[in-house]
């Protein structure tokens, strides 16, 4: 039985050496791609790689050991559609404080800028990490170590949005600072937080 179990837990993709080296190619390649269509600035990267960083931090967390062959489970069991059935706990603050870090860094690295962006992101997000877990759930046969929980949607979109408020308050008052005293860093960080509306 224990010779079994431990043919069972084998059978498994973890967040290991080669999940880094894997995600850091496509990173790599992605960049690539950047430079030679929008010809960013290299702090640009800088900043790029911080959120990869994070990315990398979010996949570890949510979505990884990934079970290839599972001990059998019911898939209905996995899932949660009734917002706060049990109340609010810890996971669910955790999952907050995960995304805040989304809803400030997104705006140094793309156009999701504004309030309505960010809602949409928020959203989206939420949903894609539910996903992905739903697809891992069904394709090890109902096998998973998490459930597909409706309160995660809700406090990663919250965590997000939270996240972009702090961004905005900061923005308000860095940008009273005058940006030719300022190296390119600090500009990079200017341009964005001129360019935050919660409109």
């Amino acid at each position: 039985m224990q010779v079994l179990m431990k043919e069972r837990m084998n059978m498994l993709i973890d967040f290991d050496g080669l999940t880094i080296i894997i995600g850091i190619v496509i990173y790599i390649l992605i960049c690539i791609f950047i430079h030679k269509k929008y010809k960013k600035e290299k702090i640009y990267y800088v900043f790029s790689t911080i959120m990869f960083c994070y990315f990398m931090c979010i996949a570890k967390l949510t979505l990884f050991p990934i079970v290839m062959i599972g001990l059998p489970a019911n898939i209905k069991e996995s899932i949660n559609i009734i917002p706060f059935h049990n109340g609010i706990n810890r996971t669910d603050i955790l999952n907050l404080i995960m995304t805040i870090p989304l809803g400030i860094g997104i705006p140094f690295i793309t156009k999701i800028n504004n309030i309505k962006k960010i809602l949409l992101l928020g959203l989206c997000f939420g949903l894609g990490i539910e996903t992905i877990q739903y697809l891992e759930t069904f394709l090890t046969k109902g096998f998973s170590y998490r459930i597909i929980d409706i309160n995660d949607v809700i406090f990663n979109f919250t965590g997000t949005v939270i996240g972009f408020f702090v961004l905005y308050v900061f923005s308000r008052l860095f940008i009273k600072m005058k940006e030719e005293n300022l190296n390119a860093f600090w500009k990079h960080v200017y341009k964005t937080c001129d360019s935050v509306s919660i409109k």
